[in-house]
């Protein structure tokens, strides 16, 4: 301790013989404090801001729950659910996944005529911002009759679950044969994932 007080004493005694240093040094210190005071009264602002935001949403829950059909209220919303989780795949996991969506482009575009049709797994993702939802994607290379190209793509575009074409080529070798490379996705929900678990 008396190293720090020996350290001080020229300090204080300038402060004590030079009225500017004390009145810069009470200055500095009025500067900081109410510096302090601005930077609490934001924080309280703030936070009286969000108690006053969920008081409101309280009171407008409190007076929905007291309505006699408030459950009547969630049953078009839960229609409007069910509809929209109607038009995803449904899968266990990615592998299943990608066996579905196979499944689905063989029978489609099988019955069209397509040969020597191959897949490949391609990539599966979360999707940002929706938890739960997967976008998988498969690869398709097959060889088919030139001249079946609308049918191909009307049979993509009408399929009762969504499928997003991420690339089609179309390569005509001869009159008599083509050749067509198909990257489609779709999204799924109910995957149980690493993520998930």
């Amino acid at each position: 301790m008396k190293g720090p007080a020996r350290a001080l004493r020229p300090l204080f005694a300038e402060l004590a013989a030079n009225a500017r240093l004390r009145w810069g040094v009470r200055l500095i210190l009025g500067l900081l404090i109410g510096y302090v005071i601005l930077l609490q009264s934001e924080r309280l602002a703030a936070v009286r801001h969000d108690h006053d935001a969920v008081i409101e949403r309280l009171g407008k829950a409190e007076t929905l729950l007291k309505q006699q059909n408030a459950f009547d209220l969630l049953a078009p919303e839960r229609e409007n659910h069910r509809k929209i989780e109607s038009m995803f795949w449904q899968a266990e996991t990615e592998g299943l996944a990608q066996a579905k969506l196979q499944a689905a482009l063989a029978q489609l575009l099988g019955n069209l005529g397509l040969i020597n049709i191959h897949f490949r797994s391609g990539s599966g993702q979360s999707v940002p911002d929706l938890p739960g939802v997967w976008r998988i994607q498969i690869r398709m290379d097959a060889n088919y009759r030139p001249g079946l190209e609308p049918r191909i793509l009307h049979a993509l575009a009408t399929h009762p679950k969504k499928l997003i074409v991420d690339r089609l080529d179309l390569k005509h070798h001869s009159k008599r044969e083509a050749y067509l490379v198909l990257i489609v996705s779709s999204f799924f929900v109910g995957l149980t994932t690493e993520e998930t678990s």
